[in-house]
């Protein structure tokens, strides 16, 4: 039997595991040599010479056809095993040593294995093959025609063969991808047993038709046949079930799976008394990850989340569909809290292949402080999340009765209309991006940039999700404007320039309905400037909404930084010494400063005099 797994190339293996195969090497050499010279030095019978190269023909044709024992073919069960045990019972230690070392290192030569696995591999075979040998040679050969004997025999020398072989590999996989070696042995033994099992009744089988009969060991084919079919068979049922429990895109369970393990936790819980919480997970934005990036971005980001998802013992992640997910943990809410809250951390910080921020918002649960069946656990866990959504998303809320309940219908419709609402309107800055391609990009980076002002400020959750929702529909005006306007290289007439200083009002208008307040108010004031000298209404200071004088700040630097048809972008240091100059003027100091700790930047530090190089403000 093998239970050898793919470790690596010869380069790079640890200096303990090159010992390792050293101490096999030392062992298992002088091994074959004793049992090469002790069959040199007899005489053997023609036939019995015949007999033993028969078996070491069988062997060496099993391992060359071994049987997975999982998806990928690092575990395998060869029925060499069979000829080997049998070949000691039948003729002694020396033919089952000599037999299993040709036997597992002719395929490895044809298949050209590295040298260093290829010895590993046949040293461990053969110190295996001998250490199934002691109990014949302590107890004496079984006696012949004795098939209870032979059965103890084949039982027990089969025991310390696989023994042998399972705690080598597995201390080799081990020393090389630095896991525990306690749940490899666990896993080998679990995936290996069952065909031990029958492989040990197939060798006992193989010597009492040997000893009655050589012919009839024929009869054997059938039984090592269903033997591999069923092997087969196991395997294929698997890992259909696997696929039916697996999500296809990221590789977590999928809602089913689900289903199952929560029955299961709970069940557990209440049987161990064990810690148990449930947490559901949603993307922030992901449906305008997809509408701006397209679906593959979408797809990566699920796959990225994917792996930020389980980074402990004890968590396991489903995906329902879409950006939907859930966790479940083996720890009480605190640890469940400190978990989740780290996840968000370690998503928010991830880089994504379309180069923006994700978020996502979760709610969790406890069982059975908070919930005593699973349903209702998914209630309250549910009602978490709807919390943490409502407030400003990018949140984690961990259920209270005394804060958290579940919405009511018109509460959830309402919700759901809004969210319409909003996405219908986040669709506009797409027709805005058809006219002016920088307007779009420009767009999602204010509204990355006003958020990050917000929560500088402190501001509530869910204004910051309002601010940000601004900043992106803040240019929706100029869907109003002639592209030729929007476009155009050199100086605006003042006709011109009256058209674009009427895209704040221009946006208010197309927001009408929508229920957007205060969004559409901060949009029309996104122009105003502290000292009054901005449009449409010429407000200043502390009567200009807080949210248009967040956008005005964000605004203005991504223009300054940003190429564009009528300018060239101005480098970073520019645009940070002309937002201090105008600091008090055109922007308000709070925010300013608020921007540059945003950024890192220290606000009290001297600012280049703008006469350096002038840096143009756009409208």
């Amino acid at each position: 039997m093998s239970s050898t797994s793919n470790t690596a190339g010869e380069v790079g293996y640890p200096l303990r595991l090159r010992l390792l195969i050293a101490g096999v090497l030392a062992l298992a050499i002088p091994v074959v040599a004793g049992a090469a010279a002790r069959l040199a030095s007899e005489r053997l019978h023609a036939l019995v010479a015949l007999e033993a190269v028969a078996f070491l023909a069988l062997a060496v044709l099993a391992d060359l056809k071994p049987v997975p024992l999982d998806e990928s073919g690092d575990r395998s069960v060869s029925l060499a095993f069979v000829f080997v045990l049998s070949s000691q019972i039948l003729f002694g230690w020396e033919f089952a040593v000599l037999t299993a070392a040709i036997s597992v290192l002719v395929p490895q030569v044809i298949e050209r294995t590295p040298l260093y696995r290829a010895l590993f591999n046949t040293g461990v075979y053969v110190l295996a093959a001998f250490a199934s040998t002691l109990p014949t040679l302590l107890l004496g050969r079984p006696a012949t025609g004795s098939a209870g004997s032979v059965t103890v025999s084949a039982f027990i020398g089969g025991a310390a063969f696989v023994t042998v072989n399972i705690a080598l590999v597995s201390i080799a996989v081990a020393l090389f991808q630095r896991t525990p070696l306690r749940s490899l042995l666990a896993d080998n033994f679990r995936h290996g047993g069952p065909a031990f099992l029958t492989m040990a009744f197939l060798a006992a089988l193989a010597v009492v038709l040997w000893r009655a009969d050589p012919i009839s060991l024929v009869l054997l084919a059938g039984p090592l046949a269903a033997l591999t079919l069923y092997q087969r068979s196991s395997l294929a049922s698997q890992i259909a079930t696997r696929h039916a429990h697996t999500d296809s895109l990221t590789g977590l369970g999928n809602h089913r799976a689900y289903e199952l393990e929560l029955a299961g936790a709970v069940e557990r819980a209440s049987a161990e008394g064990s810690p148990l919480a449930l947490c559901f997970v949603d993307v922030d934005g992901f449906k305008e990850i997809n509408d701006a990036h397209g679906h593959p971005a979408g797809d990566a980001v699920l796959e990225g989340l994917a792996r930020l998802f389980v980074v402990e013992d004890g968590v396991r992640a489903f995906r329902f569909g879409g950006d939907e997910f859930a966790l479940t943990l083996d720890r009480d809410g605190e640890a469940a809290f400190a978990y989740v809250g780290a996840l968000l951390e370690r998503v928010r910080s991830a880089a994504f292949p379309h180069g923006a921020e994700v978020t996502i918002s979760a709610g969790i649960g406890v069982f059975p402080e908070q919930a005593a069946r699973a349903d209702s656990l998914e209630r309250v866990v549910d009602s978490a999340l709807y919390w943490a959504k409502h407030q400003g998303k990018n949140r984690l809320c961990a259920y209270d009765a005394s804060v958290v309940r579940p919405p009511s219908p018109e509460e959830a419709s309402r919700l759901a209309a809004r969210q319409a609402q909003l996405r219908a309107a986040e669709h506009m800055i797409r027709a805005v991006d058809v006219k002016d391609t920088y307007t779009g990009e420009h767009s999602q980076t204010v509204a990355q940039l006003v958020r990050g002002i917000a929560e500088e400020l402190g501001l509530d959750g869910e204004v910051v999700e309002q601010v940000r929702l601004a900043g992106l529909l803040h240019d929706l005006g100029k869907l109003g404007l002639p592209d030729e306007i929007l476009r155009k290289p050199g100086r605006l007439t003042p006709h011109e320039q009256r058209l674009v200083r009427s895209h704040p009002e221009i946006g208010y208008s197309l927001l009408n309905g929508f229920d957007l307040a205060p969004v559409d108010t901060w949009i029309l004031h996104h122009h105003e400037h502290w000292d009054g000298t901005g449009y449409p209404l010429g407000l200043s200071g502390e009567s200009i909404p807080l949210g248009s004088r967040i956008i005005l700040v964000a605004d203005a630097f991504d223009a300054m930084c940003s190429e564009r048809s009528y300018s060239k972008a101005a480098d970073t240091d520019d645009a940070v010494a002309e937002l201090r100059r105008m600091s008090g003027h055109q922007f308000d100091p709070a925010i300013v400063a608020a921007f540059l700790s945003h950024l890192g930047i220290e606000s009290g530090a001297e600012a280049r005099n703008a006469e350096n190089g002038e840096v143009r403000l756009v409208a």
